[in-house]
């Protein structure tokens, strides 16, 4: 999925854009998407190189009110799939014997605050 608008970038034509990471700031309760630029869908389907890979902006309230503030807490389902996303690779980053990261294996016996740990 991605939005199709013929520009010229670096002296590439260029049509195809790409979200490629939203960041959400649940405190500011705001959003800044990247967009990735490629030649065209085909190209991007080839997984080639994007002919600009970081262009942001804000996403602005209409956003904020339908994802960030909806009914369904968006904002608790990202979070709860970031933390277990970290507890599950900080689990295997403590399983490597050589060239481990002890900053990410730190968080392998972590729990959330709501997980009550009996001693």
């Amino acid at each position: 999925m991605g939005l199709v608008k013929k520009t010229v970038r670096k002296g590439f034509e260029c049509e195809y854009f790409r979200v490629v990471q939203v960041n959400c700031n649940a405190d500011r309760n705001d959003a800044v998407a990247t967009f990735a630029l490629y030649k065209d869908k085909a190209t991007r389907d080839e997984d080639a190189t994007a002919v600009i890979d970081s262009y942001q902006t804000d996403l602005g309230a209409d956003f904020n009110d339908k994802v960030l503030s909806s009914e369904i807490d968006t904002k608790d389902v990202v979070k709860k799939s970031a933390y277990e996303a970290l507890m599950v690779k900080a689990t295997a980053e403590d399983l490597k014997e050589e060239d481990k990261d002890e900053a990410l294996a730190f968080f392998k016996d972590a729990t959330d605050e709501l997980t009550v740990v009996e001693k």
